[in-house]
């Protein structure tokens, strides 16, 4: 049996907000080009992402040796090497590896205790020989009756209530509690089957950080044209003063002077105007 938890999401926006976070040493500017009116930069930021896996094994009752050929056992142990592999060669990078040994309720309560805690360790040494350079810790919970009270919450077993105030009883020790599910053989067989074999188990957990690549874009901004020259306003007067003038043409250029043709219409006007006088 197999847990896998992925605790990721890729997110666009997260990674942004990541690589606007870290520092020099975080990342690594792995190219940069131009594109038309953009600049892309490509940077590795190390440990952008943190995930977590989780990988069990199971043992069979009162034994602590690890059997990759028992129950679910050669899958999961597949699966947990691929794991490893992937770590080793992609940019993923473990951070942390945990065992817990678990033992179940059934038996008696202190060889259950050390039971579980052997569990860990013989998975804890299997562990270091896959990844000899890791830290590995290790620790151990042995189950206690109540601890299969939502199992049977869950389960098609008939007078669930009784079943549940025996697991839960104050007045008994887990011995006895014991004693009294093998008093209905259904119930008990229900347990051997369907909810025991599940807690001789060892949980192991992995943290893990992923490193990945982001592309930083910068928009280039063109910059604003040079205006254009614009002609000088002209005065109302000047403008004025100049629908009163008459076009001249220039018909001969002397070295006394400039002759100009006069328009007849003009020539009358002027030849009036002197008259008056």
């Amino acid at each position: 049996m197999k847990k896998f938890t992925l605790l990721f999401s890729f997110v666009l926006l997260s990674l942004f907000a990541t690589f606007a976070q870290t520092t020099k040493s975080d990342s690594l500017l792995l190219s940069k080009e131009q594109q038309k009116d953009k600049i892309v930069e490509k940077y590795l930021v190390r440990g952008s992402v943190e995930d977590s896996a989780e990988y069990e094994a199971l043992f069979p009752i009162n034994l602590s040796t690890l059997q990759s050929s028992f129950a679910d056992n050669e899958d999961s142990m597949a699966e947990l090497h691929r794991f490893i592999e992937q770590a080793a060669d992609t940019m993923m990078h473990i951070k942390a590896i945990k065992v817990v040994g678990h033992a179940s309720p059934d038996g008696v309560p202190a060889k259950n205790a050390l039971l579980a805690a052997a569990r860990a360790t013989s998975v804890k040494n299997y562990l270091t020989k896959q990844c000899p350079k890791m830290n590995i810790e290790s620790s151990s919970v042995a189950y206690k009756w109540a601890d299969c009270v939502d199992a049977v919450k869950k389960s098609s077993l008939d007078k669930r209530d009784a079943v549940i105030s025996i697991l839960n009883s104050k007045t008994h020790t887990e011995e006895q509690k014991q004693s009294e599910l093998e008093k209905h053989p259904e119930v008990w067989q229900y347990f051997k089957i369907n909810i025991l074999p599940a807690m001789r188990c060892a949980e192991i957990h992995f943290n893990y950080v992923t490193d990945r690549v982001v592309e930083k874009v910068t928009i280039i901004t063109p910059p604003a044209p040079t205006p254009k020259p614009q002609p000088k306003p002209t005065s109302v007067a000047e403008h004025k003063s100049e629908e009163k003038l008459y076009p001249v043409a220039v018909v001969e250029n002397v070295e006394t002077g400039i002759i100009v043709e006069v328009p007849q219409k003009e020539h009358k006007h002027r030849r009036d105007r002197a008259k008056k006088r």
